[in-house]
Parts: structure tokens; C-alpha cells; sequence
């Protein structure tokens, strides 16, 4: 998002500055989760590494002793599961920023209660974006709209205001619908 384009959509440029301000607060908030994220993620694969260089090491030193040959086994298992889990937590967490940054582009006015009615199962996040995502905004938008913001109203989409007494919009001969009712009637 440009101020560009905001003036472009009719927005005055002070009031456009003012958008790209909180917009650029919400942008820094997320790139320091984000950063905050990856910087756990890295120290965990190091961790990870390391661990798995040191059990290599043990199992070459341990080739004659069948009980420690056992143990080390044993923990490789152990280890392979941390790493599981590791990385399963770690692609949770990845998921969970990339819809929270797609629920503040869709103004979700409170995220986490859009959030909670997400069924994240069925969201799917890769290089290209967020997949499964849109479809269930878009019915939440329709069911629930009250959860996001809404467009102001502008001139384009104010409605025409039809004076009282001239439902047909002028076509009637300047009489409502009463009135024609009681000529026929005779009154």
C-alpha cells in the first residue's frame, strides 16, 4: 500500500499520511514477530544440529558396547522426536503470523475472536501465500460483517432519496399511490 494509491481512491493526502502511519506501526509490529520467530527457529535448528553431531560422534565411539550402543539408539528416537515437534511447532507459528497479517488486510476489527472462528485445518501456507483463507473470510464477512470494518459510505454509493408520496419516482402524474387509490374509489 502506496499513499499514492490512497490518494488515488479519494482520500485527502493529510488523512492519507495519517493511514500510512498506523499502517507502517502495524508493519513494524509484525516484522519484529516475525524477526523474533525466525531468530527461535534458527537457534533451535543449531541446537538441533549440534545435538545430532555429538550423538554421531557417541555411536562411533560406542560400537563395541552393546549397552550404550542401546541408549544411544534410544535417544536418537528422543531427538528425532524434539526435532518433530520442532519443526511442527515451528510451522504452526509461521501459519498463525500469516493469518494474522491476512486478518489485519482483511480489517478484522478484533483478530482474535476472527481467529477463533477459523477452521486453520483447512488454511494452507506455502510460498505463494495463504490458500483456504479468503473463502473463509469472505462467508465470515457475509454471516458476521459486524467483525470487520466496514467501507465509509461515499457519493457513489449513497442512494438516491425518493421523495415521500412519489413511489414511482415521478411517473405516476405527481400522485402517490393513495391518492390514485381514493380516485378510483370516488372519495
Amino acid at each position: 500500500m502506496k499513499k499514492e494509491d490512497l490518494i488515488a481512491l479519494g482520500i485527502e493526502e493529510e488523512a492519507a499520511k495519517s493511514i500510512m502511519a498506523l499502517h507502517g506501526k502495524t508493519v513494524t509490529q509484525l516484522n519484529a514477530q516475525v524477526a523474533t520467530a525466525e531468530g527461535e527457529r534458527d537457534q533451535f535448528k543449531e541446537q538441533l544440529e549440534t545435538n545430532q553431531s555429538e550423538l554421531n560422534t557417541l555411536k562411533e565411539s560406542a560400537k563395541d558396547n552393546e549397552e550404550l550402543t542401546k541408549q544411544l539408539a534410544e535417544f536418537q528416537v528422543k531427538m528425532d522426536t524434539v526435532k518433530t515437534e520442532t519443526e511442527t511447532k515451528l510451522l504452526s507459528q509461521q501459519k498463525d503470523f500469516a493469518i494474522q497479517s491476512a486478518l489485519k488486510e482483511a480489517n478484522a476489527l478484533d483478530a482474535t475472536i476472527v481467529l477463533g472462528l477459523l477452521d486453520k485445518d483447512t488454511i494452507k501456507v506455502s510460498d505463494d501465500g495463504v490458500h483456504g483463507l479468503k473463502e473463509q473470510l469472505d462467508g465470515l464477512k457475509e454471516s458476521k460483517s459486524f467483525l470487520f470494518e466496514q467501507a465509509e459510505v461515499t457519493k457513489e454509493t449513497t442512494p438516491a432519496i425518493v421523495a415521500p408520496g412519489n413511489p414511482t419516482g415521478g411517473a405516476g402524474g405527481g400522485k402517490s399511490i393513495v391518492q390514485k387509490i381514493q380516485e378510483r374509489l370516488g372519495e
